[in-house]
């Protein structure tokens, strides 16, 4: 069914990369759960550990793709990646101690740095000889992610739930074995091959993963130690400034304009990320500590991935639509509604608390699926349209590169979003139920506030980065 009218192989990504992204969430939308219960740290440490393993997850993403280009090739690179995060899921399954579980969560963060970017890579060698068909392909592959989602948000709840942790961190190396067999017997029968000339000497293979395993010392200690964490970051940040302001540089007329547009976006980036992933801190931590449940808190935050496939469609036909008219939303206009959707999520929660702070009883469920719901709408609105913004702004020969910076992007929110989290920890001597709502309530507001300024901040910037992106000087 997935290769009617799609290149032959299509389904071995399709389903690969379902996998990837069941195991991914059952470890996200369990992980604070997993630290405050399991390993007894207290929020601010939780939120701190957190971050930092959401972030490296995205910035992995760029070494994974260098080591793919200049050493394994497409191929390899995604059925290493898919062995090691079946190792990093073992380990967090097996784990005795802190020291290994941080030791599996460092493995995921290499594995996905080295599977998630190459198959998406990959994917288009596919679409070679049919590039009509790439749109509707990336479409139906994007679909798999979120079925993934889903599956891994929804799932694993009920299996942490009924048979304990070792058997959801069980469940998701099984599905990361199960991926690693799907993509070596498929690359075999429909001879799925990175068709570049990448060499594959023992010496490179050598070299390769004596960098997978420096990778993962380095995610080890930057997930054990939130000190080191911070100047790593830093370093990070400012090598991909450096990167960036560099090539403003040397650059002139509209190629110029159009990079000064992309930096001023992926800082828009990294603030929408920090507030979006929330769901996975404290709004989590809300939902299992003060919420009426009939559900596995884990699992609420499936409608998020939910929602991106039930308004993924209405969106597209929006953009369509307009597109006929002539009068098509600018890219800046189309992250201020992110920022929008984002403040009215939290609002939303703000409401729920509200009521159920002033009559004495628990939030209802309800309140946490409609924000999740409306968090999926605002997703939409920046997610596919910063991946497409690359191409559009900067030049064809620093794509790979600048994708890399905006895949940064969503690192760094994660990061920043542990930092915003804070404010939601509370005094644990003084820990009654109205008093968590008020604290949560709190941190909402915050949040709320933070999404609605920065939407209009985008609103006053409109005007100046569509002169940008067109060339024009911001008089």
């Amino acid at each position: 069914m997935l290769n009617q009218s799609q290149p032959k192989g299509f389904s071995i990504f399709f389903l690969t990369e379902m996998w990837e992204r069941y195991g991914f969430y059952v470890l996200q939308s369990l992980l604070v759960f997993y630290a405050t219960q399991k390993l007894n740290l207290d929020d601010s440490a939780t939120y701190a550990m957190v971050g930092s393993f959401t972030a490296l997850a995205y910035i992995n993403s760029i070494f994974g793709g260098i080591i793919a280009d200049k050493y394994f090739g497409y191929d390899k690179a995604i059925l290493v990646g898919a062995a090691t995060l079946c190792i990093g899921y073992l380990l967090l399954t097996l784990a005795v101690s802190v020291n290994i579980f941080v030791l599996g969560l460092a493995t995921v963060t290499m594995g996905t740095g080295l599977l998630k970017p190459n198959i998406s890579s990959m994917l288009s060698l596919l679409y070679k000889e049919t590039p009509e068909k790439k749109e509707m392909g990336y479409t139906l592959f994007y679909v798999g992610i979120y079925f993934g989602a889903i599956g891994g948000s929804f799932l694993g709840g009920f299996i942490k739930t009924y048979l304990g942790w070792h058997a959801v961190f069980a469940s998701a190396a099984i599905g990361l074995a199960t991926a690693f067999i799907t993509f070596k017997v498929g690359k075999a029968k429909f001879n799925l091959y990175d068709i570049r000339e990448i060499r594959h000497s023992r010496i490179d293979n050598i070299k390769a993963f004596i960098a997978i395993f420096a990778l993962i010392a380095i995610a080890f200690v930057g997930i054990y130690n939130d000190s080191i964490a911070e100047w790593l970051f830093v370093i990070i940040a400012i090598l991909s400034a450096a990167f960036i302001l560099s090539n403003i540089k040397i650059h002139t007329g509209v190629e110029r304009k159009k990079l000064i547009a992309f930096a001023i976006l992926v800082l828009f980036s990294i603030l929408y990320w920090a507030v979006y992933f929330q769901q996975f801190f404290s709004v989590s931590l809300c939902t299992a500590r003060v919420t009426h449940l009939t559900l596995p808190e884990s699992s609420l935050t499936a409608f998020e991935s939910l929602g991106v496939i039930l308004f993924g469609p209405l969106v597209n036909m929006f953009w369509l639509f307009l597109q006929k008219r002539d009068n098509d939303f600018s890219i800046p206009a189309k992250f201020s509604l992110s920022f929008l959707f984002n403040g009215i999520s939290f609002f939303i929660l703000v409401l729920g608390l509200y009521y159920a702070q002033n009559h004495g009883v628990k939030l209802n469920q309800l309140f946490i699926i409609m924000s999740y719901l409306i968090i999926a709408l605002g997703e939409l609105f920046i997610s596919p349209i910063g991946l497409a913004m690359v191409s559009t702004l900067v030049p064809q020969r620093l794509n790979g590169a600048m994708m890399g910076i905006f895949l940064m992007s969503i690192g760094f929110g994660g990061k920043l979003a542990g930092y915003l989290a804070q404010s939601a920890v509370y005094d644990s001597g003084n820990a009654t139920l109205s008093t968590l709502q008020g604290v949560y309530r709190s941190s909402f507001e915050t949040y709320a506030a933070f999404s609605f300024g920065i939407f209009i901040l985008c609103i006053v910037a409109i005007k100046p980065i569509k002169k940008l992106i067109a060339g024009k000087n911001c008089d």
